[in-house]
């Protein structure tokens, strides 16, 4: 059965987004703060076929370990190749000969491979590294606007999500927040994107799963009303209308 929640004391309500997998975030749980970057911007000390040499880095520093799989892009002739081996601290393997001596290069994680690199996270405005007790979190794009959990921490400057889809590339920025299942379910506040000029559409439809592990679908629920059911997610899958939710803790 749902829980009513008829009577509610806010203590505080954050905006929610929607997913078939992922609960609603508590926003004020552990919050860690970054944006994704490239592992290592330099430029190529000597050549060799499908190598990438640079004597002036450590490809096995462990704030910039390069992986095999990681994506190099020869960034002068705009080339680009995967990494098929680290041979050494200075010494790449590539899966194609796109680099000569003084070429300038990035080196990024894989494209949607769902990894995560960041320099410099921070914990509340604190530089951060991160940490093992980190996986099982939730991580939120709010770039894109669409969030996973953490399945791995690799290194402290990188993880692994669960959505192997999700391409966190360059300058995406991002919260990692602890498992909102230690926390109560939401009320949620129901309103809609649409324009008020565009309305009557004054109902929506969703699906929510509720704290007691029921899922449920409410149709023809009016906007700008609070639905009474303590709920831990609001699905993607089924929405109709253009609803916008506000969970109130």
């Amino acid at each position: 059965m749902a829980s009513l929640k008829l009577n509610i004391n806010t203590v505080s309500s954050n905006a929610v987004i929607t997913s078939d997998t992922v609960d609603i975030v508590n926003w004020k749980a552990g919050q860690i703060t970054g944006t994704s970057a490239n592992v290592i911007t330099s430029t190529a000390t000597s050549e060799s076929e499908s190598k990438l040499i640079d004597n002036t880095v450590n490809f096995n520093s462990p704030t910039t370990q390069v992986l095999v799989g990681d994506k190099v892009i020869n960034t002068d002739a705009s080339t680009n190749a995967t990494v098929t081996a680290v041979v050494n601290d200075t010494t790449l393997s590539l899966s194609a000969d796109i680099m000569q001596s003084g070429a300038a290069y990035s080196i990024g994680v894989p494209s949607t491979s769902g990894q995560v690199y960041s320099a410099t996270p921070t914990d509340f405005g604190v530089n951060s590294y991160f940490t093992p007790n980190m996986a099982g979190s939730i991580i939120v794009n709010t770039t894109d606007t669409t969030k996973t959990t953490i399945l791995e921490v690799i290194n402290s400057n990188r993880i692994q999500t669960a959505d192997t889809t999700e391409d966190y590339g360059l300058a995406k920025a991002f919260t990692i927040h602890t498992p909102s299942s230690n926390y109560p379910g939401y009320a949620l506040y129901v309103s809609t994107s649409a324009s008020i000029s565009t309305l009557p559409a004054t109902y929506v439809s969703f699906k929510v799963l509720t704290v007691d592990g029921d899922t449920t679908t409410f149709t023809n629920f009016p906007i700008g009303t609070v639905l009474p059911v303590q709920v831990k997610r609001v699905f993607t899958t089924g929405l109709v209308g253009t609803p916008v939710f506000v969970a109130i803790v």
